[in-house]
């Protein structure tokens, strides 16, 4: 879309004029009488309106016709149209906002998906960081740092890089480790302090059936800081994308 085209209809006479021969062609004598500007100034507008493909000027005789270019417009409508549909990470941030705003002191979240894969291929996915870097991380994020050591005492951290190049950490450690059916491990996000901002323990339950492998996670929330809301609010959203990473990558 023309950059000029904007340009020309953000000044409110010329928005006017438009309007005006939106209900009929008309001469500039005409136009200036109804926006109550002198002539040489409603030219001017028109001749705007012209370079920006908005408006046609017919010579008849001494006249001056002005009319709509309506297949301009015409473009215009069609690309407001693409904007009509809501992204669905808008409604996300709305529900994240509100989060945000209603902090608890304590959370628990259960998040519930079934794979099209084996147990043993769902948890190899699970506890290898070669794999984990392709799909544990939200939307608009990447993977910049993982480190998975599937034993009881073992270290787990990640970093999930934004578009920007801004990074967050997470850090935490293996508290169980039963192959292939459970996991359980701490996980937060840290402070530029290196402080943990909550205490989050996950655990993650994998049960095979006929065709695939159900993930049942749930994750208790505690010891906040002040400070954390944002990120404790982040949870549900963050690994409900996170979960549908591993689907769509399983499902290939």
């Amino acid at each position: 879309m023309d950059p000029a085209l904007f340009a020309a209809l953000a000044e409110p006479n010329r928005m006017r004029i438009v309007e005006l021969l939106h209900a009929a062609p008309r001469p500039v004598g005409e136009i200036a009488a109804a926006l109550e500007l002198r002539q040489p100034q409603t030219t001017k507008h028109l001749q705007a309106l012209e370079r920006a493909g908005l408006v046609r000027m017919e010579p008849l005789g001494q006249r001056r016709i002005y009319a709509l270019r309506r297949e301009s417009l015409r473009a215009l409508r069609d690309w407001l149209t693409e904007f009509e549909e809501e992204h669905p990470s808008e409604s996300v941030l709305t529900q994240y906002r509100a989060a945000i705003d209603a902090p608890v002191a304590e959370s628990v979240y259960t998040f519930t998906r079934e794979l099209a894969a084996p147990v043993e291929t769902v948890w190899e996915w699970w506890t290898s960081a070669e794999l984990a870097r392709q799909w544990w991380h939200p939307a608009h994020f990447e993977v910049a740092d993982c480190v998975l050591e599937p034993a009881a005492g073992g270290v787990l951290s990640m970093a999930l890089r934004e578009g920007d190049g801004t990074e967050y950490r997470s850090a935490g450690c293996f508290l169980e480790v039963v192959p292939p059916q459970r996991l359980l491990f701490q996980l937060a996000p840290v402070g530029r302090d290196g402080v943990a901002l909550f205490a989050a323990e996950h655990r993650v339950e994998l049960t095979g059936f006929a065709g695939g492998t159900r993930v049942d996670l749930r994750i208790r929330v505690t010891d906040l800081v002040p400070g954390s809301e944002p990120a404790v609010a982040g949870i549900p959203f963050g690994w409900n994308q996170v979960l549908d990473n591993l689907v769509r990558a399983l499902g290939e």
